[in-house]
């Protein structure tokens, strides 16, 4: 089984999006002024490839791979995280987490996916209050960011909504790419010189540029979506994106680590990889339960 014609098409656009960053890239290798950061780029965005593979075969069969790979990919990194959050001696707490929230998923499963994302929402808003109270409860912490951000994501993403979701990852790794492409030529102020200290001020403006334009680009092209939709959907798509990866990045700094468990070279662990889908998805889920319900 296959997915539908809509994530079929933006399947296809993903494979498109990927082939213009190679393309971009290798131009800027033949341009002197912008070689030798373009030539940085080569392992990363080859990297980037093989997890956009793995991505676009899940989401083309997803009636049949979906479900599953959001049980492991919920487990994996709940545990990354926990293991971070949970240092020095971590014991069998990640684990536990793991287990525990793939359980949850499968138990939300059973609702409907906006009754389910709806509860997701106030057991994070009180998660947030618990965490205001006691800032150190790690926790508190966990279930703030990424665990209930996560199950609804999943939850969202699997109940008929893959390819709004699939739109919204190539939205994120088009900012995220020009972003680090941007960055690497013409980066000289920091953006967030304590949180991420690699960002910088002309990187984000870069990314944020071509993620508006990308928006444009769909919006002429799908009759069924308006400028302002693309606009507004690429506005969610810019800020999320960079909250869910300073708010990873600042558990990280918080515990003197650099990376979460590695999983992928140049890349980090799946967490590094999807922090900005998962803050991006969780926030996306709750817009689609609102307007469904309501």
């Amino acid at each position: 089984m296959i997915a539908d014609g809509a994530t079929q098409g933006v399947v296809l656009a993903a494979l498109i999006v990927l082939a213009l960053g190679y393309a971009v890239v290798f131009a800027m290798t033949r341009i002197a002024a912008t070689a030798e950061g373009a030539r940085k780029i080569w392992p990363i965005l080859n990297a980037e490839a093989m997890i956009v593979g793995v991505v676009l075969v899940i989401f083309f069969f997803a009636p049949v791979l979906m479900g599953p790979a959001f049980v492991l990919f919920t487990m994996r990194i709940v545990w990354e995280a926990a293991t971070i959050r949970f240092r020095p001696v971590p014991g069998s707490q990640p684990v536990v987490w793991a287990i525990g929230a793939a359980a949850l998923l499968l138990v939300l499963f059973i609702f409907p996916w906006q009754v389910a994302v709806m509860l997701l929402a106030l057991g994070w808003l009180g998660a947030m209050a618990w965490r205001i109270m006691s800032p150190k409860e790690p926790a508190a912490d966990l279930l703030v960011f990424p665990v209930l951000p996560t199950l609804g994501f999943a939850i969202a993403c699997t109940g008929g909504n893959e390819a709004l979701f699939l739109a919204a990852w190539i939205g994120i790794e088009t900012f995220d790419s020009y972003a680090l492409l941007a960055g690497k030529v013409f980066g000289k102020r920091k953006a967030f010189p304590k949180l991420s200290p690699n960002k910088t001020i002309e990187g984000l403006a870069g990314g944020a540029i071509m993620l508006v334009l990308t928006a444009l680009v769909a919006a002429a092209l799908l009759s069924a979506v308006s400028v302002w939709q693309a606009i507004g959907f690429a506005l969610l798509i810019g800020v999320f994106t960079v909250t869910g990866d300073l708010s990873a990045s600042r558990m990280k700094r918080a515990m003197g680590v650099k990376d979460y468990p590695k999983l992928v070279a140049h890349q980090g662990g799946l967490f590094d990889i999807f922090d900005s889908w998962i803050a991006t998805g969780g926030a996306l889920a709750v817009v689609l339960a609102s307007a469904a319900m309501w």
